[in-house]
């Protein structure tokens, strides 16, 4: 096979950007096999049936070409439910750290933003032995020495023994008191000798967007990501008109009592508080198979992009759950397959794979000049095999199998 062709090479990363913007096409255009793509909504389709999950949003694009748009299910888990709709808001949860470490991107090309230099010259608060050395590459990667469970300890601690300074104007009062008790949280280890997964260090990379750029993570991403992506049914803060087209889930389903609440739809999390429509996180997707291109859309360099999806851990093991990782193959905030197989087993070792809490995943293989999402709901966290979301791995081994040229 040949793919030498559109964006593509089977070389590391396309040798040249594109401008292409997704479009509807046939499978045969992108070399896909029809009957194949059928038979992956048939076995998509069959799931929700079968309520294996109430609800399944897919895209399926290759070459800047959609191939499959699909939902199926129901939008919230009533008998009587309206059956889900493509562009259905499904929370991005870990999807959003991505966006974050993009924004961060953009900042480091307008020359405001160094990621080697240490957290603590952009967040003086940022303090505790040997914080010093923790550069901001390191929160991109996972890899500052930080554990979520430590920043948590040291907040509850903290809770009602000191005195929180009022937040700035724009920003959220909650993430502001969140980052102001894990400021000083001592370090595990020291920074870049182990990956140990961290929402509280993306939030701090969103801090540092906020002050850097002078706006709002919202504010800085819609300019210089949203709208120029045509990403217009994505948000930090869900615009309470928009609240009905979020989907809803069981209250026992893991965050069945969080996604859909006021509280979560207002919270602009780093780590994972954006919503989205699948057909939005694809375009975002395209996006780095264009090397930094939409259409007529600069939004990245391809140095950036580059950067973003290669490892940036080399020799740096990674604990994740009951699971071992020798090598831990992560870019910036873009978990890079290598060996990993975490997604599907097809995919070459330079896709790059983001899933989030709830049951929503996007890979984007630059070798295979693919974008994959699914979203959908988890519908519970362990199967007694250690297997999470098992229908993303399967979907996504039967998306690939199509390709034919």
């Amino acid at each position: 096979m040949d793919f030498r062709h559109g964006c593509g090479t089977m070389n590391y990363y396309p040798k040249r950007s594109c401008r292409m913007k997704l479009r509807q096409g046939s499978p045969e255009e992108a070399g896909m096999s029809s009957p194949k793509i059928n038979r992956m909504e048939r076995l998509v389709e069959g799931w929700a049936e079968r309520n294996v999950s109430q609800a399944f949003g897919i895209v399926v694009a290759r070459k800047g070409i959609i191939v499959s748009h699909r939902a199926y299910g129901k939008v919230s888990p009533e008998s009587d439910a309206s059956p889900l709709a493509t562009d259905t808001l499904f929370p991005l949860a870990s999807i959003t750290k991505p966006i974050t470490a993009t924004a961060a991107m953009i900042l480091v090309e307008q020359g405001l933003l160094c990621l080697s230099f240490p957290v603590s010259y952009y967040i003086p608060e940022f303090v505790g032995e040997g914080k010093h050395h923790v550069k901001v590459h390191h929160l991109m990667t996972h890899t500052s020495g930080l554990r979520n469970a430590d920043v948590n300890d040291h907040s509850k601690r903290k809770e009602g023994l000191v005195q929180i300074p009022p937040p700035d104007a724009n920003q959220h009062p909650g993430l502001h008191e969140k980052l102001f008790l894990g400021y000083d949280t001592p370090l595990w280890k020291p920074p870049g000798t182990e990956l140990s997964y961290c929402g509280y260090g993306i939030e701090l990379l969103g801090e540092i967007v906020r002050r850097v750029s002078g706006q709002t993570l919202e504010q800085f991403c819609r300019e210089h990501i949203f709208i120029p992506l045509g990403m217009n049914d994505t948000y930090f803060v869900v615009p309470e008109a928009r609240y009905g087209k979020v989907i809803r889930r069981a209250q026992d389903l893991p965050g069945g009592q969080w996604f859909h609440s006021p509280e979560a739809m207002s919270w602009p999390s780093a780590a994972g508080g954006a919503y989205s429509t699948a057909i939005d996180i694809a375009r975002f997707g395209q996006l780095f198979l264009n090397r930094g291109r939409y259409g007529d859309e600069r939004i990245l360099s391809p140095a950036s992009v580059a950067e973003m999806i290669r490892d940036q851990a080399p020799n740096v093991s990674s604990t994740y759950g009951d699971q071992f990782f020798r090598e831990a193959s992560y870019g910036y905030c873009w978990p890079v397959n290598h060996t990993k197989r975490d997604s599907g087993d097809l995919f070459s070792p330079q896709a790059i794979v983001c899933g989030g809490a709830g049951g929503v995943n996007i890979t984007v293989d630059p070798h295979y000049e693919t974008v994959q999402i699914i979203f959908s709901i988890e519908g519970k966290r362990n199967d007694g095999h250690g297997v999470w979301f098992p229908c993303m791995n399967l979907f996504n081994n039967a998306v690939i199998a199509s390709i034919e040229e």
